[in-house]
């Protein structure tokens, strides 16, 4: 993994509350560390560093790494989401643990509870179980834990349940669930009987029947500003697992993928930086505040620039410059945050926006730019765009040169905006059938039928295949004239 990088910048950072470095393996001494900070304010550990930050003489591999991670997974009580990966550095392997700081307080090791000072781990005084009872207290009164009125087990997608149960058992394969209920209530998301809000969120069949505020918009702007024109305007209202899919395919619809062609071989290349944008998606759907009435979440995007802005500034005075450095991960919503993390949507703590950073880079994309004000958090894609304009224009071309040949009669904006959803949805499905393109834009097959064949005439797209098994698919030659094709030198 070519994230090394993310041990640099830990180990300019010298040691203390959220900052450790191990040289060698010692499973008690590491538990004991990743306790502490699952108590504290959470933290990384480096395994396999001196205290001068030169890396030691450890072996360390993916079997150590396992050895580790089950070790943990089973000591320490409750269970935690715990990341561990292995970084090149200086041309050996070090070993990353990070953790958040954890939601149902105190946790232990060998039933002792240890927690963070300064730079030391300690066992937990009187005083400071106390402490941490409190904010066990404080956590079970959160929103996420709160109930929702008048829901039951009959309002949750139990698929998607079950397929959290599936990717749970990969983390931790020690524990059965006979039942979907259980494990939800094992992971704090039925509490006394009651769907909390946070269960809602992740599972609901309709969320927005119990929290209305919980929708999110996605507005497509066919210029540079916002208006009362648009190209798109959608509403996501179901669960996060489904938004967060419906979402991703329609990135891949709007802004779009391109074929790159090296030497003999081509291959698909996303329009935009794709690790970055979905980091910073799950950022705002993770962090959000939902419990404010006013909360939302809204998806922009221009023919310049992607926007992405919900309700849930930053926490504990963090700044935007915060953002660009190693930084404390703070959550707002840990059921949540959690449940993301089983489920491989958020793949390493604390770490995100520098990924961002990173990934905008190596893409050759303009790095992401955050605002923070009025609880409200902006995060900008500066040459993140719609291809409305590449295709509208190709279209029109096409249109006209069809018009003046006359084979076509004149092109209402309501058909052309229709053949530009078409010829969107063939990009992104790339083979399609009348009626597949009919039910995934949710139109009459028979308007449909006549843009299908005026687009034909323009030779935009072409059937290609048999009568039962082909679809239809954008030409070549439209590709080529609206330089749909990259070529890489």
């Amino acid at each position: 993994m070519e994230d090394s990088f993310i041990i640099k910048n830990l180990l300019d950072q010298p040691e203390g509350e959220r900052l450790e470095l191990k040289a060698g393996i010692d499973y008690d001494a590491i538990s004991k560390v990743i306790t502490s900070f699952i108590n504290t304010k959470g933290g990384d550990l480096v395994i396999g560093v001196n205290e001068d930050k030169s890396v030691s003489e450890i072996g360390i591999d993916e079997s150590t790494k396992m050895k580790i991670m089950n070790f943990l997974i089973q000591e320490i009580r409750p269970i935690a989401p715990i990341f561990a990966n292995i970084f090149p550095y200086k041309k050996k392997n070090v070993m990353l643990i990070s953790v958040w700081e954890g939601a149902e307080k105190p946790y232990y090791f060998n039933n002792t509870i240890y927690i963070r000072q300064g730079s030391q781990t300690r066992t937990s005084s009187g005083k400071s179980i106390s402490a941490l009872l409190d904010q066990q207290v404080e956590s079970e009164q959160r929103w996420e834990r709160q109930a929702v009125l008048g829901a039951s087990l009959d309002d949750l997608d139990i698929d998607e349940v079950q397929n959290s149960i599936n990717t749970y058992r990969n983390y931790s394969s020690n524990e059965d669930f006979s039942n979907s209920e259980k494990f939800l209530i094992s992971r704090g998301l039925i509490v006394n009987g009651n769907i909390t809000n946070a269960c809602m969120i992740l599972f609901g069949k309709n969320p927005t029947q119990f929290i209305p505020q919980s929708i999110i918009k996605f507005v497509v702007h066919p210029g540079t500003t916002s208006g009362d024109s648009f190209k798109e305007n959608k509403i996501y209202n179901g669960n996060l697992f489904s938004n967060v899919r419906k979402i991703l395919s329609d990135f891949d619809t709007f802004i779009g993928k391109e074929n790159v062609i090296e030497g003999v071989y081509r291959t698909e290349k996303k329009r935009y930086p794709e690790k970055a944008l979905r980091e910073g998606l799950l950022n705002a759907i993770v962090h959000r505040e939902y419990g404010a009435s006013q909360s939302f979440l809204v998806i922009e995007l221009f023919s310049d620039r992607l926007v992405v802005r919900n309700y849930g500034g930053l926490q504990n005075n963090m700044t935007v410059n915060d953002l660009k450095t190693e930084h404390n991960s703070i959550l707002r919503n840990p059921d949540i945050a959690q449940m993301c993390f089983y489920n491989n949507l958020i793949e390493m703590l604390g770490t995100g926006t520098l990924r961002m950073i990173r990934n905008c880079k190596e893409e050759g994309f303009k790095i992401p730019r955050w605002k923070n004000a009025n609880n409200i958090l902006e995060l900008t894609f500066p040459d993140v765009k719609h291809q409305f304009e590449g295709i509208t224009e190709g279209i029109t071309k096409l249109a006209g040169e069809g018009i003046s040949e006359g084979l076509i009669e004149g092109i209402t904006g309501r058909v052309m905006e229709s053949m530009i959803q078409i010829v969107l949805l063939i990009l992104t499905e790339k083979s399609l059938r009348a009626s597949e393109i009919a039910e995934k834009l949710d139109k009459s097959y028979k308007t449909l039928e006549r843009h299908i064949s005026l687009l034909k005439r323009l030779g935009v797209i072409e059937y290609k295949g048999s009568k039962r098994a082909g679809g239809y698919k954008v030409s070549e030659r439209f590709m080529t004239k609206t330089g749909g094709y990259y070529i890489k030198e």
